[in-house]
């Protein structure tokens, strides 16, 4: 089989969209997983995807070609980030919940995000990943990226400054806290009835140190809680991969 230029040049567009996902989306972005692996398989990925792909406004020239791989790229980000923001509400939560329970300074260094991170944090967030691969969320990745070359074919055109697409990354952040939140409200609410105890033991017995007993009691009250809402929040956190697949797809809607 001979192969073209324009065949070489469509394989670079649509690696381009593959890699700027893969540099923001969950699990993928990890930086855990060695960069030959991850390389390995968006090159897979896009061989898979070659001749399948439609293309529209090829680019004719070398100028238009570099900034149609720029464009590609970063629609691959918008699209891994709008995927992404599921985790980062649920990390956001675990930081909430970490912050109630006093243990906001026990931080752990985290591969996927390459930051610190708390103990209750991490703990919700590789609940959240392991949940994504249980529920097959990276079958549902590969999909989101195969029809968001249906939705915006190769060369095509996109507007980051349309007031639909501004508007969908405000939702976003809307959302984003939102199910943090509802993730954390219960051991917030727990932590804050322990909060008004220890208020009247004080005033009732000003002779406790209800701070200091306070530092031992909420770690494992809220331990306690997280024990008792976990089935919970496990059917909540699955319940999100629809979510996430139907805010990706608004996303490629508004940059149409």
């Amino acid at each position: 089989m001979i192969i073209t230029l324009p065949q070489i040049e469509v394989f670079l567009l649509i690696l381009a969209r593959i890699s700027g996902l893969f540099s923001t989306a969950p699990l993928f972005s990890a930086r855990s997983i060695p960069s030959l692996g991850k390389t390995a398989i968006i090159i897979w990925i896009t061989a898979l995807m070659w001749f399948v792909i439609p293309v529209s406004n090829f680019p004719s020239s070398t100028i238009s070609f570099f900034l149609a791989v720029l464009t590609e790229a970063t629609l691959g980000i918008i699209l891994g980030f709008a995927v992404n923001i599921i985790f980062i509400a649920v990390q956001a939560a675990g930081e909430l919940i970490d912050l109630q329970m006093g243990l906001s300074v026990a931080q752990s260094f985290d591969p996927i995000f390459g930051a610190n991170i708390s103990i209750v944090g991490r703990f919700i967030l590789t609940m959240a990943l392991t949940l994504f691969v249980i529920f097959n969320g990276h079958h549902m990745l590969l999909s989101i990226i195969h029809q968001s070359f249906r939705l915006i074919p190769l060369g095509g055109s996109i507007n980051i400054t349309s007031p639909k697409f501004l508007s969908e990354i405000i939702s976003l952040g809307t959302i984003l806290w939102s199910i943090a939140i509802q993730l954390a409200g219960p051991i917030i609410l727990i932590i804050f009835l322990s909060d008004f105890a220890f208020g009247i033991v004080s005033r009732v017995a000003p002779q406790v140190n209800v701070f200091m007993l306070g530092f031992q009691v909420k770690p494992a009250l809220g331990l306690v809680g997280i024990l008792f809402i976990l089935p919970i929040m496990t059917k909540y956190i699955g319940g999100l991969l629809a979510v996430m697949a139907e805010e990706a797809l608004k996303i490629l809607g508004a940059l149409r």
